[in-house]
């Protein structure tokens, strides 16, 4: 491992050490809604779910299944993150009705492209239990909205993913990714994509973000949006912050907008939703192309 990987290691672990033992449990006045819990009771497995393309991962999904099929997504952490920091999200999107496949990648001390690869088995085991006879979730999951979802080295992932499978998924979300120095390759892709960062990240930081962004082909509906007081600690493992609400606010609204079809989510990026939050100042940086 380089110098420059094991600071990274150093910097990252300890962040999620501290984040383990200071989340913050602050009452969050936006948890309701698209922020709060949803209607859906959320059960899930483990079993049967291996893959050479990822090393664990932990299926979400509604506990009654009568209104299926379901929309789904693949999620990953970032940089020695396990599959249980990013319960937080899975659980919130499956109370939503969203089947979450989230995933550990074979080494959480790896390189963006390790977690492009456990996105596209993730997207492809969504289509297996599916198919699988014995699976609680066979007949159950829309395989033509398929999302791909991932944070900082999962996020650069999901970027790598979108660059290479270029159409037939739902939509792509970056959370707060990061590429190091790798160039995608964006232009082939032709689907929604939403970027996502934090104003006071240091990890991924805003610019790095923002440049993800705007590289993206001018000809597909995208957003951005950077956070205003939050930084990378924010996006996993426990705790409740005001800032994962608004993290989950603007996720589900992308998801349900393009997953679901839901027309009124789009008030979350240029309606009465997005001018509230505009008013509420949550943003530094924000943009949408629909």
């Amino acid at each position: 491992m380089s110098i420059r990987n094991l600071w990274t290691f150093f910097i990252v672990a300890m962040a999620a050490l501290l984040q383990g033992c200071f989340g913050g449990s602050e009452e969050d006045p936006n948890a309701n809604g698209l922020g709060g819990t949803g209607d859906y009771e959320v059960c899930s497995y483990t079993d049967n779910l291996d893959s050479e393309g990822y090393g664990s991962a932990r299926m979400t999904y509604p506990c009654d299944l009568s209104e299926g099929p379901f929309p789904s997504t693949t999620l990953t952490g970032g940089f020695t993150n396990t599959k249980e920091q990013m319960v937080w999200l899975s659980e919130h999107l499956t109370s939503h009705g969203y089947v979450v496949l989230t995933i550990t990648p074979t080494n959480i001390l790896a390189n963006p492209p390790t977690w492009k690869t456990a996105h596209l088995a993730g997207f492809s085991q969504l289509q297996s239990e599916n198919e699988r006879a014995a699976s609680p979730l066979r007949n159950k999951i829309a395989q033509d909205k398929r999302a791909i979802m991932g944070f900082s080295m999962g996020g650069g992932g999901t970027l790598l993913a979108a660059g290479e499978l270029g159409e037939g998924f739902g939509t792509a979300i970056a959370l707060a990714p990061y590429l190091g120095l790798r160039e995608p390759d964006y232009a082939n892709i032709k689907e929604p994509m939403l970027v996502l960062g934090s104003a006071e990240d240091l990890l991924a930081p805003a610019s790095s973000v923002s440049s993800y962004y705007y590289t993206l082909p001018t000809n597909i509906t995208r957003a951005i949006a950077i956070f205003r007081d939050s930084d990378h600690l924010d996006w996993f493992g426990s705790g409740e912050q005001t800032e994962k609400s608004k993290f989950k606010v603007m996720i589900t609204a992308w998801l349900n907008l393009h997953l679901k079809g839901d027309a009124s989510a789009r008030g979350y990026f240029d309606g009465a939703e997005h001018a509230e939050h505009e008013a509420n100042d949550w943003f530094t940086e924000y943009d949408f192309r629909p």
